[in-house]
C-alpha cells in the first residue's frame, strides 16, 4: 500500500496563514468560532440558504479525506521503512536492478506535488490580498483605533455596521474556504491516483522482487548443484588419471618385458632357423628311416593279431582259472572248517588242562659261588628229577628222613634255564588258534613267589624296545593279528575287546583305571546261562600291538606290588587278561565268540620265610587261601565232583568257565633255580602233577 508524499517545506510556505499579523488589534478568526451574534446571524443565514447542507457535507468529507491522509502517512511511512529494510536485509544477495520504476515513481509524486501546491497557494493570495485591501476599507477608523475602542450600547447603528461587516467578511471567509476545499478535493483525487498507482506499482516491485528472490534462489541451488557436480567430476576425474597412470606404468612395464621377451624371441627365432636347417639336412635321413619303420609296423600289426588270438584264449583260460579258484575259494572255506573240528579234536586228545614247567636262570647276585643247578636235573622235554641231597653236618639229625631222596616228575612240557620266551610260546600258539576258532582259552601261570610268573606271562621291563622279553600276552595278540590277516582270505572279520584287572584280597580291581573306588562284581549275563562278565570294568578295542603294550604298562602302573624278603619286587594279587574274540564270516554267515584268559596268579609263599606282617601278612593269607580254593576246585574236577567248590574265591568264581567244559587251560608252573627254595619247589611240582592228572571236558 503506497503513502502520500509528505509536503515539502517550501509547499507549508505558500499556504496564506490563518493567524492575525504580529502587531494588529484584530481579532484572530477561528475557523467555526465567531461571536455570539454574528455566529446567530450566520447560522440563520446558512439556514435560509439552499446550498448549506451541501457545503456541511462538502466539509464533513474534506474533514474524513484529511483524516484519512493523516492516517495513511504512517502506514506509508512504515511501507517505506520495510521497503528500505528489506533492500538492507538483503544487501548480502545479489543485487536486483529496480531503479527505473521508483524513478517513474518519484517523477509522478514530483509532479502531483507540484501541481497541488501550486493550486493551494493561488486561494491563499487571493485572500491575504482581500483582507489586506477590505481591511482598512471597511473601517471608517484606523485599525488600532477600532480595535481600542467599542461602540457603547446605545449605538445600535454603528454596531449593526459593524455586524454587516464581518458578515460580509465572514461570507468572503466561507468563499474562500470553499474554494479551498475544492482544490483540496481535486488533490484528494490526484493523491488518490497517486497512491493506486503507487499501490500497483508497490505490488508490481514486489512481485518482481520475488521473482527475482525466487531466480536469485534457483541460481544459488543451480550454483550448488553445479559446484557438487563439478567436485563430483573432479574426483571422478582425478580417479581416472590415477587409473590412467597406474595403467600407463603397467603398459610400460609390459613393454618393457614384451621388449625383452621380443629380444629372446628373435633370439630363439634365430636358433630355431638353425634347428630348422638342421632338421632339413637330417629330414632326408628321417624319411628312409620312416620306410623302414612301415615295414616294421606292418609286421608288428601281423603280430598284433596274433597277440589278440592270443589274449582272447588266455581269456578264457582265465575265466575258468576264477571258476575253478572260486570252487578252491568254497573248498578252503570248508577245509578251514574242518580244520577247527581237526584242531580242536586234537586239543581234546592232548587234554583240556596241561600243564607246562618252566624253571628260571639264575639272576646277579645268585650265580655267585654256584656253577650249575644241581637239585634239578631236567631229564628231558617231558621229565625233570628233583634231588635233595644232605650235608654231612646235619647227617646225625633223623638220619632217616633226611638221607638223599630223588622226586621224579612228568608234564606235557619242561623247559629249562635256557629256554626263551619264544620257546614257551610255541607251545601255546595252538591253544591261541583255538580261541580264535570261538573257543574259551585260560593260560596261567603258578608257582612261588619269585619263580618268574609276570616275566613268562607279560614279559620284562624293556618289552617295547626287546622284543625276544615279549611274554605270552603281547605274543598272543600279535600271532592274533597275524592269523587274522591270512583269514581274510577266507572271508573272515574278527573284533578285539580287551580288559586287564587283578584280584587284590578277594577284591576286584580294574588295572586300566586309576580310580581305586571303582568297584567291581561278577554277575550273570544270563539268568538261564552260565556266561559270567565284571560290572564296572573298562573293555577297550584292541586295532594294534602297541595298544597291547600301553595296557600292560598302563596295569603294571596300577598293579599292587611290594617287596618281601623272598622278592624285592612280589606281586600281591592275581592279574587277568581278558581278550574277547568275535569273528564273522562274511561268505558263509558263520559266527565264531571265544575268550582268552591269560592269568598271572600271585606267588605262593611261607609266611616264616617272607617275613610277612601287617598288609603284607594280610596279602599273603588272601593270596594262599585263593590257591588253596583252586587246588580245591582242580581236585573236584579231577574227581567227577557233583559240586565245585567255584564260589569260595573271587579267582575260581571268575576262572568258572575256562576250568571245565570244553575250555581248553594250560598252566605254567614256575620254579625256582635256587636250591634254599627246594620246599617251595616240590610243593608246586606236586600241585602240578594233581592239576596234569585232571581230566575235564
Amino acid at each position: 500500500m503506497s503513502m502520500l508524499p509528505a509536503p515539502s517545506s517550501g509547499a507549508r510556505g505558500s499556504h496564506v496563514s490563518r493567524l492575525a499579523p504580529p502587531g494588529s488589534l484584530t481579532k484572530r478568526i477561528r475557523e467555526g468560532s465567531v461571536d455570539l451574534e454574528s455566529g446567530l446571524d450566520a447560522k440563520k443565514s446558512r439556514m435560509e440558504e439552499p446550498g448549506a447542507s451541501v457545503t456541511n457535507l462538502a466539509k464533513s468529507m474534506s474533514k474524513s479525506m484529511m483524516n484519512i491522509a493523516d492516517k495513511a502517512k504512517p502506514a506509508a511511512g512504515r511501507v517505506g521503512t520495510a521497503g528500505r529494510v528489506g533492500i538492507a536485509a538483503g544487501g548480502s544477495k545479489p543485487k536486483v536492478s529496480v531503479t527505473r520504476p521508483g524513478a517513474d515513481r518519484r517523477q509522478t509524486t514530483t509532479a502531483l506535488n507540484d501541481r497541488t501546491n501550486s493550486s493551494k497557494s493561488r486561494p491563499g493570495l487571493a485572500r491575504e490580498k482581500s483582507s489586506s485591501v477590505r481591511g482598512p476599507a471597511g473601517a471608517e477608523k484606523p485599525a488600532g483605533k477600532a480595535a481600542s475602542s467599542k461602540r457603547p450600547a446605545w449605538d445600535l447603528k454603528g454596531r449593526l455596521e459593524d455586524m454587516e461587516r464581518m458578515f460580509d467578511h465572514t461570507n468572503r471567509r466561507v468563499e474562500d474556504l470553499e474554494t479551498e476545499k475544492q482544490t483540496l478535493q481535486t488533490d484528494v483525487e490526484v493523491k488518490k491516483e497517486v497512491v493506486v498507482q503507487s499501490s500497483e506499482e508497490i505490488r508490481t516491485l514486489r512481485s518482481n522482487i520475488e521473482r527475482s528472490e525466487q531466480e536469485l534462489e534457483n541460481l544459488r541451488r543451480s550454483l550448488r548443484d553445479k559446484e557438487e557436480q563439478f567436485n563430483e567430476e573432479t574426483v571422478r576425474l582425478k580417479r581416472q588419471l590415477e587409473d590412467e597412470q597406474y595403467t600407463k606404468s603397467s603398459l610400460e612395464r609390459r613393454l618393457k618385458g614384451l621388449e625383452d621377451e621380443l629380444s629372446s624371441k628373435q633370439t630363439e627365432v634365430a636358433g630355431l632357423k638353425n634347428s630348422v636347417a638342421e632338421l632339413s639336412s637330417s629330414r632326408a635321413g628321417v624319411e628312409a628311416s620312416l620306410s623302414g619303420a612301415k615295414t616294421e609296423l606292418e609286421a608288428a600289426r601281423t603280430q598284433i593279431l596274433a597277440l589278440k588270438t592270443e589274449s582272447e584264449r588266455k581269456s578264457e583260460e582265465i575265466k575258468t582259472s576264477l571258476a575253478a579258484q572260486e570252487e578252491m575259494q568254497a573248498k578252503l572255506r570248508w577245509e578251514e572248517s574242518e580244520r577247527r573240528k581237526l584242531h580242536n579234536l586234537v586239543q581234546e586228545l592232548k587234554g583240556n588242562i596241561r600243564v607246562f614247567c618252566r624253571m628260571r636262570p639264575l639272576l646277579g647276585e645268585e650265580k655267585d659261588g654256584v656253577d650249575e643247578i644241581r637239585h634239578v636235573n631236567i631229564q628231558g622235554e617231558k621229565t625233570l628229577e628233583l634231588i635233595k641231597t644232605v650235608d654231612s653236618a646235619n647227617e646225625s639229625i633223623a638220619g632217616g628222613l633226611n638221607k638223599n631222596m630223588k622226586y621224579d616228575f612228568e608234564f606235557d612240557r619242561v623247559f629249562g634255564p635256557t629256554s626263551s620266551q619264544a620257546d614257551v610260546f610255541a607251545e601255546i600258539s595252538q591253544l591261541v588258534q583255538s580261541a580264535l576258532d570261538g573257543y574259551n582259552v585260560c593260560v596261567f601261570a603258578y608257582g612261588q613267589t619269585g619263580s618268574g610268573k609276570t616275566f613268562t606271562m607279560e614279559g620284562g621291563p624293556a618289552i617295547e624296545d626287546d622284543e625276544s622279553e615279549c611274554g605270552m600276552i603281547p605274543r598272543t595278540i600279535r600271532q592274533i593279528f597275524e592269523v587274522q590277516e591270512k583269514l581274510k582270505e577266507k572271508c573272515w572279520q574278527y573284533k578285539l575287546q580287551a580288559s586287564f584287572l587283578e584280584i587284590y584280597n578277594e577284591e576286584i580291581r580294574d588295572l586300566l583305571t586309576s580310580d581305586t573306588n571303582h568297584k567291581c562284581e561278577i554277575k550273570m549275563s544270563d539268568s538261564k546261562g552260565t556266561d559270567l562278565h565284571v560290572t564296572n570294568l573298562k573293555s577297550e578295542e584292541v586295532t594294534s600291538e602297541s595298544q597291547i603294550a600301553s595296557m600292560i604298562r598302563r596295569a603294571r602302573k596300577n598293579r599292587a606290588q611290594a617287596k618281601t624278603l623272598c622278592n624285592e619286587r612280589s606281586s600281591r594279587s592275581h592279574s587277568v587278561f581278558m581278550l574277547r574274540i568275535e569273528g564273522h564270516n562274511t561268505a558263509t554267515k558263520e559266527t565264531c565268540c571265544g575268550t582268552l584268559n591269560l592269568v598271572d596268579l600271585a606267588g605262593s609263599e611261607r609266611i616264616k620265610d617272607s617275613g610277612s606282617e601287617g598288609m603284607r601278612l594280610t596279602e599273603a593269607q588272601a593270596i594262599n587261601k585263593s590257591l588253596s580254593n583252586l587246588g580245591n576246585v582242580i581236585m573236584a574236577l579231577a574227581q567227577k565232583n557233583s559240586h565245585v567248590p567255584y564260589r569260595n574265591s573271587k579267582l575260581t568264581h571268575l576262572l568258572q568257565n575256562c576250568l571245565g567244559g570244553n575250555t581248553k587251560t594250560l598252566m605254567y608252573v614256575n620254579i625256582s633255580p635256587k636250591e634254599e627254595c627246594f620246599s617251595e619247589t616240590l610243593k608246586s611240582l606236586r600241585f602240578a602233577t594233581k592239576v596234569n592228572q585232571c581230566n575235564i571236558g
